[in-house]
């Protein structure tokens, strides 16, 4: 899965499964956009590690839920690499353990800027601004097919993507250019599970998960890393699950 002389751009990539898809993409020799809203030491830690791969990187602040931002982000990227190859959207938000009687109007309002409103635009600038024969790939969540108490807003924001991607494979495959979603499971180390206070949950979760644990930032950078490549040339408009066999 080599990637030299390739540029990939990875919203929401200073820490997290951003972070371990940046770093994978640039292990495969990826040039790699870095962004990030507002932990400017982590993008620093990021773009020190894959620079350390031996590409080039470039960390951009830009708020990705809103078009403007979005829009910088592309601009910058266009203007250091003369242009893009691979696009990840991986910019999230996650809200869980919230019936939706609890719901309100404004926690609705922010996770559909963040998780839908965001993430259509992201792929709505790929498809301007690709590369012919480029990658773009959404990372969604498995809350969109299997449903639990609590993630009734946090799953119904992440489907769009999923859909999205398959208008968009149709679109867009007379350039050559795919459209996938990875859909992982909970993720050990990234989102709530960083936070010692969700340690019960991680356990009442493990005990749903066919292999018995969750999975890694690393192996869903390596699926992404996987859909981005040549080999992967023939799948366009799929959903990839990577949750340990919970679907």
């Amino acid at each position: 899965m080599q990637l030299d002389g390739k540029v990939a751009l990875v919203t929401g990539s200073s820490k997290g499964l951003g972070r371990s898809i940046v770093l994978r993409l640039a292990e495969a020799g990826a040039d790699v956009i870095i962004n990030y809203s507002r932990d400017e030491a982590s993008a620093d830690e990021v773009r020190k590690a894959a620079e350390a791969q031996g590409v080039r990187t470039l960390v951009v602040r830009a708020d990705v839920s809103r078009v403007e931002g979005i829009q910088q982000l592309f601009d910058a990227a266009i203007t250091e690499f003369g242009r893009i190859d691979i696009v990840v959207a991986n910019a999230g938000m996650e809200k869980v353990n919230v019936p939706v009687a609890e719901v309100t109007e404004e926690d609705f309002d922010l996770l559909f800027r963040v998780n839908t409103k965001g993430p259509y635009f992201v792929l709505r600038e790929a498809a301007r601004r690709l590369a012919d024969n480029g990658r773009i790939i959404s990372i969604s969540s498995n809350t969109t097919t299997v449903p639990q108490m609590g993630v009734g807003l946090y799953g119904t924001s992440k489907v769009a993507t999923g859909y999205l991607a398959r208008v968009m494979a149709l679109e867009l495959g007379p350039r050559g250019i795919t459209v996938n979603t990875v859909v992982p499971g909970p993720i050990d180390g990234a989102g709530i599970f960083t936070d010692p206070a969700n340690d019960e949950y991680k356990k009442s979760l493990i005990s749903t998960v066919p292999i018995g644990r969750l999975g890694t930032p690393q192996e869903v950078a390596g699926v992404t890393a996987f859909l981005a490549s040549d080999d992967a040339a023939l799948i366009t408009g799929q959903q990839l699950v990577a949750d340990g066999g919970m679907h």
